[in-house]
């Protein structure tokens, strides 16, 4: 009999620390450049708005986790069931990747220009689109 419960702590345990990577990235970062000058400080509104376009691409990326995700719930604990969870595991780590990329973003702008509000949203953007792979903890048993 197949036990799904090791999958889904597998999943909130990725989440977790992605998550966790997201939060601590942008304040190392801004711990170790501090006061610096920005190296280029006429890239803000541009890298900005290319750290909001990439929004699209986790957006974009969510509809196959989603498909994943009711594959592998509807299999139960059928044989096929590990190849629909690996599928899943794979959907979630790839969405959770393009989820980071406004924060990957913000870093390059904060660099850039060296001003904390835009690093902030673009960090608060990506942990809301993170929230769409974050797997329900009430699906653990």
């Amino acid at each position: 009999m197949f036990d799904a419960r090791p999958h889904w702590k597998a999943l909130q345990r990725n989440w977790r620390m992605q998550a966790g990577v997201t939060l601590v990235l942008p304040i190392a970062l801004v711990w170790f450049i501090g006061e610096q000058p920005g190296a280029w400080p006429e890239g803000a509104i541009p890298l900005f708005v290319v750290g909001l376009a990439t929004l699209f691409l986790s957006i974009w990326r969510f509809r196959h986790y989603k498909s994943a995700l009711i594959a592998a719930e509807a299999l139960g604990d059928q044989p096929q069931a590990e190849s629909a969870w690996e599928t899943l595991h794979k959907q979630q780590l790839l969405g959770l990747m393009n989820a980071k990329f406004p924060a990957w973003m913000g870093m390059l702008q904060f660099v850039c220009t060296n001003e904390i509000v835009p690093l902030v949203l673009l960090v608060l953007a990506s942990m809301g689109v993170m929230l769409l792979y974050r797997p329900p903890s009430a699906w653990v048993k």
